[in-house]
């Protein structure tokens, strides 16, 4: 006789033209191990895909498919949170695949009866190149409190280290933070975590929730484009007036001095020629706001190459979000688009 479940985890994915890897999804959501007890309910919630997203969903075994077409992000994930029914809730992008003891690992701090959130960074592919393996380091060592060998939970700041690709929390979280922000076009996941930390929720990054992603760029321009696409002013401006800039505010910080410095660097070619050589120096600034952090990430990893690669990375970064700190781009598509 089978024992009736009595925690339901309610894996959510928000996709947009992900028709290629939601079979891939949801065939290891089935294949994960469970506890006694607990069973899967799966949800999709497509933003209006032009290939056919949601008949592979259904076709997949999806419980739960609804369509929003033009909708936003942050909407369509407040769709799959009025649509769930677990006591625990999972965000999972449509591109991402767990390990088999992803739940194992999650579900003890799922069953707190205060508010808890899991999450830790993604991974790219095994067969994964330099730009993806240099974006995983960036992602794994930004934070110190992780960059231990250990699994033990990160604490410190862990809403930095958590995003919707793999992101776990109890239904009492709910009731302290009960929806993403609807006016933010990106950047909904991080105001989320953050906010729910600023909260006093717990908020830890599990090394153990090992999620790959399969979807990351695999190119610079690929690269570039997503930190275009990523980058939201308001997201910016409500961390900062939340935390007054003590918490969560390091890439809003980078992202204004890697501004600053540009124009800076700009004016240095100009006031060389026409004034005297020694203002190529103004380049100087723009360099150490790219290679600073670079070289803290890459001492971390004991990895002299991974400096040059994140110098790269970096430097892209920042123009992407030194760009949309002027409002150059007012409408962006995203970064997947042909």
């Amino acid at each position: 006789m089978t024992t009736p479940a009595q925690h339901v985890l309610s894996v959510m994915v928000v996709s947009l033209n992900e028709a290629p890897h939601l079979a891939n999804l949801k065939a290891a959501l089935d294949r994960l191990q469970r506890p006694p007890g607990w069973r899967l309910e799966t949800i999709l919630v497509d933003g209006g895909s032009t290939d056919n997203s949601v008949d592979v969903a259904r076709q997949a075994g999806f419980d739960e498919c609804a369509v929003l077409p033009g909708a936003s992000i942050p909407v369509c994930r407040n769709q799959a949170l009025r649509m769930a029914r677990g006591n625990a809730l999972a965000f999972l992008d449509g591109d991402c695949v767990p390990a088999r003891d992803w739940l194992m690992h999650a579900a003890p701090w799922l069953l707190k009866p205060t508010p808890v959130m899991l999450g830790y960074p993604v991974r790219p592919p095994k067969t994964g190149n330099w730009v993806q393996r240099a974006w995983h380091a960036h992602w794994h060592l930004k934070n110190p409190a992780a960059q231990t060998d250990t699994n033990e939970p990160v604490t410190t700041e862990a809403f930095r280290l958590i995003t919707t690709r793999n992101m776990l929390f109890n239904r009492a979280l709910l009731d302290v933070v009960p929806s993403f922000d609807e006016s933010l076009s990106t950047g909904e996941d991080t105001d989320f975590a953050f906010r729910a930390s600023q909260a006093g929720c717990e908020v830890l990054a599990l090394p153990t929730l090992h999620v790959t992603h399969w979807g990351e760029p695999a190119t610079l321009r690929q690269y570039f484009r997503q930190q275009l696409w990523h980058a939201n002013r308001k997201a910016y401006a409500t961390i900062l007036a939340s935390s007054g800039g003590k918490a969560g505010a390091n890439a809003i910080y980078y992202s204004i001095a890697f501004l600053i410095t540009l124009l800076i660097a700009i004016l240095a070619p100009i006031a060389a020629l026409l004034v005297s050589p020694g203002y190529w120096l103004l380049l100087l600034p723009l360099l150490a706001v790219i290679a600073g952090p670079a070289l803290l990430i890459a001492s971390r990893a004991n990895s002299p190459i991974l400096f040059l690669r994140l110098c790269v990375l970096y430097f892209l970064y920042g123009l992407a979000r030194a760009i949309d700190l002027l409002g150059l781009v007012p409408s962006k598509k995203t970064w997947k688009a042909r």
